[in-house]
């Protein structure tokens, strides 16, 4: 079940700014308004790692909304190709979706029932990954220590409705990654994750897709993105590209862009499009 955790007391002027930005002629006085969240913890009971139960602190300090001088180059804004794809990939068509990031490293374990093929080969893609400014991931054979877990289900998984199994053709459901596979994770109040659990059916281990999706189904899980297909030929997740070892120039683009910064509020896609056009008069666009 994913745990989105919502509810969150938050006093920023920049989401009033999302309503009223066109009648705003300068912002320099908004940049140094600060803004809090409520000092608040849980204790929360979590399947993995071992039944454990996580405190998770909701608690962010003041802070002074200079932290969007990162817009002044943030240049993601001003290529409008890739800037198209993001919001097609990360928001699809709901509005509503919150960007969730990694705020520390990622750390993999792979479940023993995973065939030792399919782990080698998710190994070098894994490892493949080159360096990315704020994403750390690294693999371990100790449980304990990862917060992203590959693992097996002995009953069949899928993020399809009974609609959706009925109305597609065995060859289209292989062709989506959630088609028996599942990604369940946690997130504190701040929008940040902190553990991760990729589900498979075990049915499925012998399937001649199984390694492709797994990689498209991690890929996604990194930037949380609604979207699953990218009309870009040099994006794993591209339909027409099989077999892949390693991610697309696309893809690299996409993360680095994803963990160009960690933001430190919430950023929605109204938030996001008034960010977009601060960045445009920053620049004078």
């Amino acid at each position: 079940m994913k745990i989105i955790f919502k509810n969150i007391f938050l006093v920023i002027a920049i989401f009033a700014f999302t309503c009223c930005y066109s009648q705003s002629s300068d912002l320099k006085d908004y940049l140094k308004t600060d803004y809090k969240i409520y000092k608040n913890s849980d204790t929360l009971d979590i399947v993995f790692p071992k039944d454990s139960k996580k405190i998770v602190d909701k608690t962010v300090k003041t802070i002074d909304t200079t932290a969007l001088h990162f817009l002044n180059d943030f240049d993601l804004f001003s290529n409008s190709y890739f800037l198209k794809k993001y919001k097609k990939l990360i928001f699809g068509l709901d509005k509503n979706v919150i960007i969730h990031q990694w705020s520390g490293p990622v750390i993999v374990y792979f479940d023993k029932k995973i065939p030792k093929p399919i782990i080698e080969d998710l190994k070098v893609f894994i490892n493949s990954f080159p360096n990315i400014k704020n994403l750390d991931i690294s693999i371990t054979n100790n449980i304990n220590e990862a917060n992203y877990l590959f693992k097996v289900s002995s009953k069949d998984v899928t993020a399809l409705t009974e609609k959706q199994l009925s109305d597609y053709t065995e060859a289209q459901l292989e062709n989506y990654p959630y088609y028996k596979i599942i990604h369940d994770w946690h997130g504190n109040k701040n929008y940040k994750l902190y553990v991760s659990t990729l589900t498979i059916s075990q049915s499925f281990l012998d399937n001649h897709t199984i390694l492709d999706n797994l990689k498209k189904v991690f890929f996604i899980s990194l930037l949380q993105a609604k979207g699953y297909t990218v009309n870009d030929d040099t994006s794993i997740l591209y339909r027409k590209n099989k077999g892949f070892k390693t991610l697309g120039a696309f893809d690299i683009v996409m993360l680095k862009y994803h963990y160009k910064t960690i933001y430190k509020f919430k950023v929605d896609f109204n938030v996001f499009t008034a960010m977009e056009n601060y960045y445009k008069k920053l620049n004078n666009e």
